[in-house]
């Protein structure tokens, strides 16, 4: 044992890892095989008995099928009237009763037997008539002689008897009464035929057994190798206690049927799915040797790969360039010199990329406040030449640009006030009235209370531009309508433009926010979202052909009010 053990230390980290591997894999396998075929055997006895259910079900309905057809048929019989004018009516002679068996009665009683040729013959005893006539009409004391007459009752239903032996066969027997003339319906059936749906069954080592209401044998039959030959095959108590069996019942002739199989049949196609199953055992051990070979030589060339990247950045190459999504020892150290090389990097990065960024915010505080001073003062200027000239027009559009550019500016910072957004959009849209000459209308639906909530500039200047440009200005619509919202919802704001312009197809609205798009206004509006806000803030567009288009923006409230 020790000199195995010794063995084992001194194997190569891939070889020590192969046979873990396997050891790991072959035990679960062993395992799963036990517990798979300790349950076969019960999962195969389930489905014997469900097609064994199946069988015996689809048998006994055909059979049933052919009971009520047979039903029907002395119904039909009992009930015509010309049958009971035969029994009622006295002929005036022996040649006129003579016709009247023979054109009436003949033809419907041996008629059916052209159809169905497991009816062997139909007969009707009655007290009327005194002398037989072939095998149709016959006195009703010949009937007293027949074996199934004294398993009859007085009821009028339809009564099923069963003669086994030498002379096999079924009768279905119906006795009525019409004007104190006691009269009986007979249908002898063809015993194999009747019940060939479930003897056709009984095969490759399967029985059944039929038992009527009284508990009498109907039918018994097997066909089984010697060994599974049942000892008492018509015993009910026999079969239940030795065979897998499947017991089923007739309404219309109280019949009960059992099929049954030899319990060892069942179990003997286990063994063969072992059998079966020892190739597919070989093939899992020989794919777990190969996964542990490559797996464990993944695993010596990460370690490869992390000195061989060590020493290239020791060279002054700065990028890591080995991965490891495994969480071993490995796995651990590579992502940890991952993490140490990414801040490294970082704080170089702050020291370069800082002082450029404090060159470019100090550029932009400078022209927040030269270009907006200039700016102002040049409207204003305009503004009051118009107001002396009495271009009111022109006043308006100077004040309206002042206001949008005042607003848009906003001093230098990223955010601002809704209300400042809304007197933003306001007067962008007054300065496109006056350049579409008031082509469309302009509907607004804003909630006062938010106006202290600080949100993105410009984020709506985008969304309204792209609806004139891209919706409203191609529509040939004469009612053109431009909506303007903003609303909460809990805990969120929400900005909604919509147009009723020409509309898009929903794929294309899809792409608007993605790279695959031309535009950049609309896209540059959804990624500061997406920036600022994550997952909690979204931006949604929804158009379709002829019905406009809609985009929504919805950012949470947790952004704050400004003083």
């Amino acid at each position: 044992m020790k000199n195995l053990y010794r063995k084992f230390k001194n194997l190569k980290y891939r070889y020590k890892l192969t046979l873990l591997i396997l050891a790991a894999g072959l035990i679960p396998v062993v395992i799963i095989v036990i517990y798979m075929q300790s349950g076969m055997v019960s999962i195969l006895r389930e489905n014997e008995v469900d097609n064994m259910e199946n069988t015996l079900e689809q048998s006994v309905e055909a059979i049933e099928n052919q009971e009520m057809i047979y039903e029907n048929l002395v119904d039909y019989l009992s009930y015509s009237q010309d049958l009971r004018s035969i029994l009622t009516t006295e002929p005036e002679s022996d040649y006129e009763a003579y016709l009247e068996y023979v054109n009436v009665a003949d033809p419907l009683l041996q008629m059916p037997q052209i159809y169905h040729k497991e009816i062997k013959e139909i007969t009707l005893y009655s007290e009327s008539i005194q002398v037989a006539h072939g095998d149709t009409l016959l006195p009703l004391t010949e009937a007293e002689e027949q074996p199934w007459y004294a398993d009859m009752d007085d009821s009028t239903l339809l009564q099923w008897s069963v003669r086994r032996g030498s002379r096999q066969e079924i009768t279905a027997c119906r006795k009525f009464y019409d004007d104190d003339v006691t009269a009986v319906l007979v249908m002898t059936l063809d015993y194999q035929a009747v019940l060939e749906p479930f003897s056709s069954q009984l095969r490759d080592n399967t029985g059944g057994v039929i038992f009527d209401a009284g508990g009498n044998v109907v039918y018994s039959s097997y066909s089984m190798d010697d060994k599974y030959t049942p000892a008492q095959p018509e015993s009910v108590d026999y079969i239940m206690e030795n065979y897998t069996y499947s017991v089923q019942s007739m309404e219309g002739t109280g019949w009960t049927f059992y099929i049954y199989r030899p319990t060892e049949v069942i179990t003997e196609s286990v063994w063969l799915l072992i059998a079966r199953n020892i190739p597919i055992v070989v093939i899992c051990i020989i794919l777990l040797v190969l996964v542990g070979y490559v797996f464990s030589r993944r695993m010596v060339s990460c370690l490869e790969r992390l000195t061989e990247n060590m020493n290239q950045i020791h060279l002054g190459f700065r990028k890591v360039t080995v991965t490891s999504n495994s969480n071993d020892e490995v796995g651990v150290l590579i992502r940890s010199f991952r993490r140490m090389m990414d801040q490294i990097n970082h704080l170089i990065s702050e020291v370069y990329e800082g002082k450029i960024k404090l060159q470019n915010s100090e550029m932009k505080a400078l022209q927040a406040q030269i270009n907006p001073h200039f700016l102002y003062n040049s409207l204003s200027i305009i503004n009051w030449k118009a107001l002396e000239a009495g271009e009111d027009e022109i006043s308006k559009v100077t004040l309206a640009l002042s206001t949008y550019y005042r607003t848009s500016l906003n001093r230098g910072e990223t955010m601002t006030t809704v209300e400042n957004e809304i007197s933003n959009i306001r007067a962008y849209l007054k300065i496109q009235l006056v350049m579409h000459d008031d082509s469309f209308a302009v509907k607004e639906e804003i909630d006062p209370e938010i106006s202290g909530y600080e949100i993105p500039k410009l984020i709506l200047q985008p969304l309204v531009e792209n609806a004139i440009d891209h919706g409203l200005d191609m529509s040939e619509s004469e009612e053109k309508c431009l909506y303007v919202g903003a609303t909460q919802d809990g805990d969120f704001l929400v900005f909604t433009v919509r147009d009723n312009g020409i509309g898009m197809e929903q794929q294309k609205s899809d792409e608007i926010l993605t790279y695959q798009s031309s535009g950049y206004g609309v896209r540059n509006v959804c990624e500061r979202i997406q920036v600022l806000y994550g997952e909690a803030g979204s931006m949604k567009v929804a158009s379709g052909p002829g019905k406009g288009t809609e985009v929504k923006i919805k950012i949470p409230k947790k952004a704050g009010k400004k003083a």
